[in-house]
């Protein structure tokens, strides 16, 4: 009893502690002054200035590679830009200062043809943009908290290289959380990273790559944006690994292509909704989504759209309508040693395009009979649509681990299952019931 009681305390100190921790990281106007030194706008032009203000402020680090100069410790509340740093290739560190924007009039950091930098663990609010970047190379952007920003959380554009954002929590920010490119035009970026990001509650997406290539966007936890998850607009990029829920398309492909693999989406409208040519997709999780697993469309007034795209090894899983669907005008798309499971009513995929294929699926309420035991089920899998498509060699067993929640089908396609009239089976067990009652009241006697 005296351990029980001891453990009790412990788990009770335990959470004292963590809830204590937390209201001391609480930011408020009021708080962060009394946390962090109050410090003007931090405006620097080359560097010269960059030197000249790093001895006035007494900055560490003279901005060499081995000895970046730091900027640490200050809290800013300013309607303009907070931290801006243009023409300069010294390397410095922002590092864990707060930053409140007031007005939503400016950004909160503003680096401009700018190298060799970091943005680090930092807090910013109530800005035009939270960090924009532009045309900068060899920019780490990681661990900032970035939220109620008017134009973006982070922004990357113009021409800009070997960027990585990485660690951030980005959330209830207007015109995405995330963005690699400028809505009113500039130059591609390329090589940008995007790892290990929380980004949430933005409207209207999380993520968008819209002047971008060569991309990586990578372990990213992605929920609760308005319209989309991951937006693709151009460029060939990898996507993987990312978990994205609760939103209306998880991976939506309006241009360019991508490799889009290890990907969990649950709890959307459509897993992917992919209006382009040329993607992979593979090694995916897409279920529990209220209308497609993945759903390709055509873009008539672009001339693209759902074609010559790659689907394999994707387990596919309790969606609403279909696991996958084929749009009018999709062609040549190629869907392979899949795992479709308990999606639609009557039937797991659609095909209204042309010339697509169907192979060697795993559809599980079609694993029967397979008499010659080759590991393929005897009857083709009709497809829905108007192609009258089938999976001509569906597979007897699935190609993908099952999900844990999942109970397989016990009744092979062909055959009739066994019903039982739910009053026939109630009447039946409520004998049973009365037969056992019996018995023991006999024995009692």
């Amino acid at each position: 009893m005296k351990r029980q009681r001891l453990g009790l305390r412990i788990i009770i100190a335990s959470i004292l502690i963590i809830v204590a921790s937390s209201q001391l990281v609480c930011v408020d106007g009021i708080e962060l002054a009394q946390t962090y030194t109050p410090h003007d706008p931090i405006q620097i032009n080359g560097n010269a200035q960059f030197l000249s203000m790093d001895t006035l402020e007494g900055w560490p680090g003279n901005g060499s590679p081995d000895d970046p100069i730091i900027i640490s410790g200050y809290s800013f509340a300013a309607a303009e830009h907070m931290l801006r740093v243009e023409n300069c290739d010294l390397h410095f560190r922002f590092v864990d200062n707060q930053l409140d924007g007031l007005s939503w009039l400016w950004c909160g950091i503003a680096i401009l043809n700018t190298s060799n930098g970091v943005i680090e663990n930092n807090y910013v609010r109530r800005a035009a943009a939270g960090i924009h970047v532009v045309t900068v190379a060899n920019m780490m952007i990681r661990g900032n908290e970035v939220l109620d920003s008017a134009y973006g959380g982070i922004i990357v554009e113009n021409d800009s290289e070997n960027v990585t954002v990485q660690g951030n929590t980005v959330y209830d920010n207007e015109n995405y959380g995330i963005h690699i490119g400028n809505p009113y035009g500039s130059e591609t970026s390329h090589n940008v990273r995007i790892l290990d990001n929380i980004v949430y509650d933005n409207n209207p997406s999380g993520i968008r790559l819209l002047e971008a290539e060569g991309c990586i966007v990578e372990n990213n936890t992605v929920f609760g944006n308005t319209i989309n998850g991951i937006v693709i607009e151009s460029g060939s990029h990898q996507i993987r690994n990312n978990t994205v829920s609760d939103c209306t398309v998880g991976i939506f492909g309006m241009e360019g292509n991508a490799t889009i693999t290890g990907n969990e989406i649950t709890d959307v409208a459509f897993g992917m909704s992919i209006g382009t040519e040329n993607n992979t997709i593979s090694h995916n999780y897409l279920s529990h989504n209220s209308r497609t697993g993945i759903r390709f469309y055509y873009q008539p007034t672009k001339g693209i759209g759902g074609s010559n795209n790659i689907v394999t090894w994707n387990s596919i899983a309790n969606n609403s309508e279909w696991g996958v669907d084929f749009a009018s005008g999709t062609s040549n798309n190629i869907v392979q040693s899949n795992d479709f499971l308990m999606n639609g009513d009557s039937c797991q995929a659609c095909d209204d395009g042309s010339s697509n294929t169907f192979e060697e699926n795993f559809w599980d309420d079609w694993t029967g009979p397979d008499d010659d035991q080759d590991g393929y089920v005897d009857i083709p899998y009709a497809i829905n649509g108007t192609a009258e498509n089938s999976d001509a060699s569906p597979l007897a067993s699935n190609s993908n681990p099952l999900p844990e929640w999942y109970t397989p089908k016990t009744t092979p396609a062909g055959s009739t299952p066994l019903t039982i009239d739910p009053l026939l089976l109630a009447a039946g067990i409520g004998g049973l019931v009365i037969v056992v009652l019996l018995v023991v009241i006999v024995r009692r006697r």
